[in-house]
């Protein structure tokens, strides 16, 4: 079964994502709103976005600027929003009643699977529907088809009368690609203006050049196949040191549009591996509230001390946070999780869209900052847990022991915050408390320690020196951040940056301060700046590049 049609209106998608956990009937109501509308909309026309939600929803929205939607393009919209909504409402094949397949559909206009495919362009709504066997299909509604005929009965017509090309244009064809081929051309390109010539579809030159291609030991064009898997692990690894699209291309002998999809699927690929621990402890749907609050916003962002001694100091001075602030934290944290997992398990296998995964990478990263915050409110427990353990001051076991006694402490947090449930009420201290506690008992057994009532008399207190080096704790609290995060050198590096590409790369990843505050999706940090993702990705890339290379070539102290 194909992947639901990808929604490209930034405002019907966001309308597809309020609807889908809706109750039944609501999205039924909705869906035949939806079918209502395709009538009453000409494509030459433009309408705003509140006059689409309101014709679908019922509910006028109060939107101070509107953007406008082409009418061409909210109708191909429409199409797909109505996939997803009947696909949300699970209707069993058995409410449709006298329902075509594509196939029978196809049979009853004369076309081919790809022109009803452009047909759905054009405002041809399906539903998604639950076969017999329980796994979900296609089908066209009787409503549905008469209302297209009614509308589109020229385009039906015509396409019903064409013709396939003889023997004789096709060679026409193949001759006439073979000269575009001597210049230089791509298959692509060659096919683009040989259609325009003989007054035929691009796609369908295309095809004949590909089959030609595929089966002549004498190939017009040197078009290289699909990227094998060591080339796609080869892409992934390269985007991920910000290498430019454009070089990984060359180094590879492919075209850039291709290693850019690979790139795109392998991201994808990496986000379902890390579902298990991003859905660690969830239970419910993504409650969108928690993330517009004033907490899930401010004051997150801030990097963790990279000593030990800083970490203990610090640990003595956090103050209690408000029940009311960690509560907000703990309900984004979970949103922002959820929602991340709802939108992994609706990427298609192949053909992922970029800022798709973009979107899922940065709620991923946005949740950690959220976590990073929780844990280091925790901080003063899991010191007097140490310290109620031993019987003394932490320090007295050493720095060594300390840092291995540290990370076992704060690595069980971590899990007690990730199964913490905000929506039942409770503070974090009491989870945390005996998740720590269990730690330090099992640190003690590893390392042979021996609580005592008191320091040793006489005994000069040991003191942590300031060469006692740790990592930051903010860049390791989630089990996703080794495959999301940037190098951990990039934020060391921001202060030999222009201002403007250390900004960038703030608002980019949620590193404070920022006036946002929390990480941008390319989309929507293109938005604040002006400008367009493309632009901002390649600014994103280069600014990377040149925070690292300025640790790498920094002098050692």
């Amino acid at each position: 079964m194909p992947p639901l049609p990808r929604l490209t209106v930034e405002a019907i998608e966001d309308l597809a994502k309020q609807l889908r956990f809706a109750p039944k009937h609501a999205l039924l109501r909705d869906l035949a709103r939806t079918e209502e509308l395709v009538d009453d909309i000409q494509s030459d026309q433009d309408y705003p976005e509140d006059f689409v939600i309101f014709r679908v929803t019922g509910y006028r929205k109060d939107i101070a600027s509107p953007s406008m939607i082409t009418g061409q393009a909210l109708l191909g919209e429409l199409a797909a929003l109505a996939e997803h909504l009947s696909a949300a409402a699970k209707i069993s094949i058995d409410e449709v009643p006298q329902a075509l397949s594509p196939d029978e559909l196809c049979s009853r206009w004369s076309v081919s699977r790809k022109t009803l495919e452009r047909y759905r362009k054009k405002g041809l709504l399906s539903r998604r529907v639950i076969g017999p066997s329980g796994r979900p299909r296609v089908v066209f509604t009787q409503e549905a088809v008469q209302s297209f005929e009614r509308r589109e009965a020229a385009v039906i017509d015509s396409a019903s009368s064409f013709t396939r090309l003889d023997d004789d244009t096709r060679e026409l064809v193949i001759e006439m690609a073979r000269e575009e081929a001597n210049t230089g051309k791509t298959l692509n390109q060659a096919a683009l203006l040989v259609s325009e010539q003989i007054g035929r579809g691009h796609e369908t030159v295309r095809q004949i050049l590909r089959k030609h291609d595929s089966e002549s030991s004498e190939p017009i064009f040197d078009e290289s196949g699909p990227l094998t898997e060591k080339q796609r692990r080869f892409a992934y690894r390269a985007w991920r040191r910000s290498i430019e699209p454009g070089e990984i291309a060359d180094r590879l002998g492919k075209p850039r549009p291709a290693v850019q999809r690979v790139t795109a699927d392998e991201r994808a690929n990496a986000l379902r591996q890390l579902l298990p621990a991003i859905r660690d402890g969830l239970d419910g749907a993504p409650d969108e509230v928690g993330v517009e609050t004033e907490y899930a916003r401010s004051g997150i962002g801030q990097e963790g001390p990279t000593g030990l001694a800083e970490l203990l100091a610090l640990s003595r001075a956090v103050t209690v946070m408000p029940a009311v602030e960690e509560k907000a934290r703990a309900k984004a944290y979970v949103a922002l999780r959820v929602r991340a997992a709802s939108l992994i398990d609706e990427l298609p296998a192949h053909g992922v869209h970029a800022p798709d995964v973009d979107r899922v990478e940065t709620d991923l990263r946005w949740a950690a900052r959220i976590k990073a915050e929780l844990v280091r409110s925790q901080l003063p427990n899991l010191l007097r847990t140490i310290e109620s353990r031993l019987g003394h001051e932490a320090e007295a076991v050493g720095g060594t022991k300390l840092r291995a006694i540290m990370g076992a402490l704060m690595k069980a947090s971590c899990i007690a915050i990730d199964r913490h449930h905000p929506s039942t009420g409770g503070r974090l201290a009491a989870p945390v408390s005996l998740a720590a506690d269990r730690a330090m008992r099992d640190m003690m057994n590893r390392l042979s320690l021996k609580p005592m009532s008191q320091a040793q008399p006489g005994k000069a207190r040991r003191v942590i020196g300031t060469g006692e080096r740790i990592a930051d704790f903010t860049q390791r609290i989630c089990a996703w951040q080794h495959r999301i995060e940037p190098d951990i050198r990039l934020r060391q590096g921001l202060d030999s940056l222009s201002e403007d590409h250390a900004e960038l790369l703030r608002l980019r990843f949620g590193f404070a301060p920022t006036e946002v505050g929390h990480p941008l999706t390319l989309a929507e940090l293109a938005h604040r700046l002006g400008s367009r993702p493309l632009h901002v990705a390649r600014s994103e890339r280069a600014a990377i590049r040149n925070s690292i290379d300025a640790v790498r070539n920094a002098p050692r102290d």
